[in-house]
């Protein structure tokens, strides 16, 4: 099919979000292939300039066909995914998104920013269900969330750095985390067999290596893996200064604080009681540690600074105030696609109710 002036979509800035949009006779999917194939230059433009890009109005449907369309734009996604997120593989280059409750809600955060050398630079959303209500994507201007710290946390963070910590089990075993909690009861943490598609000790060994973690096994054969992260750095190709993503579920009071977040934003009354529910068990998983912190030595995820020091209530209180403050609200159509660059854009997700579909992939 050839693409002709008439066919070629129409472009526009809502917001923060360049929106590519069909036209009302031009829907089929191969226009937009072969508007990709031929305008690759303008979305890559577009990316550099605004930082995501959303393609609306064609007959996206499956995976496979959003997985074409990556490779029209990036023609080297990748098939394998390092981190720690529950998904599971769908086609070659996509995989689910986070199966997280759809009650709650999931922080603002860039891909996979706890580990930079495996962080990818770009990455793509695409939804051939929509929710009931409710689902919205955040897109946060990470560059603006610094900016909006408050200054003493600005200076503590620039001569730093985060360690993240998973804590990865040998057998499934039931945690009392408030990560992991899903209603009625809690889930398990994730086994590092799942996480790096082996039982070789040795070659997980390598892999963390490879990736800059320190890992320590445990008695039970467990394993706890710390990552060093930059809390603040340079983009790759701009050179502009940006906080770089962290993720607040790290922290064990991340989840409450966010909830409180959405919940005001949402005001329902489901939302209300998802946040009571979690504060209730963060303060009952804090309780526990201080009362048998022999029973309640690990968490499912940690972060300390550099040093060794807690981040406070209020660092990541702050943190996330400033992800919602910067936070435009993508709102899916069916077969939306958005692209985002991963070192300048933050994603989370709002609770929702109905079915909700949604597939990524990685540059």
């Amino acid at each position: 099919m050839k693409l002709n002036q008439n066919h070629k979509p129409d472009q526009e800035l809502n917001e923060s979000l360049f929106l590519i949009t069909a036209k009302q006779n031009c829907t089929d999917f191969d226009f937009l292939i072969d508007y990709l194939n031929n305008h690759q230059d303008e979305v890559e433009s577009a990316l550099r300039n605004y930082g995501s890009v959303a393609i609306r109005g064609y007959k996206v449907k499956t995976p496979e066909q959003f997985q074409k369309v990556g490779l029209s734009i990036f023609p080297e996604l990748r098939n394998q995914y390092p981190g720690g997120a529950p998904r599971y593989k769908v086609a070659e280059y996509v995989w689910s998104a986070s199966s997280v409750p759809s009650y709650q809600s999931i922080c603002g955060h860039t891909e996979l920013s706890y580990s930079p050398s495996e962080q990818p630079p770009y990455i793509l959303f695409f939804s051939p269900q929509v929710a009931k209500s409710g689902g919205e994507t955040p897109i946060i201007n990470m560059k603006s969330v610094l900016s909006d710290l408050p200054e003493q946390l600005q200076q503590k963070c620039s001569h730093t750095r985060l360690v993240t910590k998973f804590y990865w089990v040998n057998t499934q075993k039931r945690l009392f985390d408030v990560r992991l909690w899903k209603w009625p009861w809690f889930g398990f943490p994730k086994s590092w067999k799942a996480v790096f598609n082996t039982e070789d000790k040795s070659l997980v060994e390598k892999k963390c290596f490879d990736a800059g973690r320190q890992i320590k096994w445990l008695a039970n054969d467990g394993l706890i893996a710390h990552y060093p992260m930059p809390i603040i750095g340079s983009h790759p190709i701009t050179k502009e200064i940006a906080w770089t993503g962290f993720f607040p579920w790290f922290h064990i009071w991340g989840v409450c604080i966010d909830a409180w977040f959405a919940a005001k934003y949402q005001r329902k009354f489901r939302s209300w009681l998802v946040f009571l529910i979690l504060f209730l068990i963060t303060l009952g998983q804090i309780c526990l540690e201080k009362l048998i912190p022999e029973r309640c030595k690990y968490r499912a995820l940690d972060v300390v600074f550099e040093d060794g020091s807690d981040l406070s209530f209020w660092d990541v209180y702050h943190i996330v105030k400033s992800y919602w403050k910067n936070t435009e609200l993508f709102s899916w159509q069916e077969g939306d696609i958005v692209i985002l660059d991963n070192y300048r854009m933050g994603h989370g997700r709002l609770p929702f109710t109905g079915e909700r579909q949604v597939y990524i992939a990685f540059s």
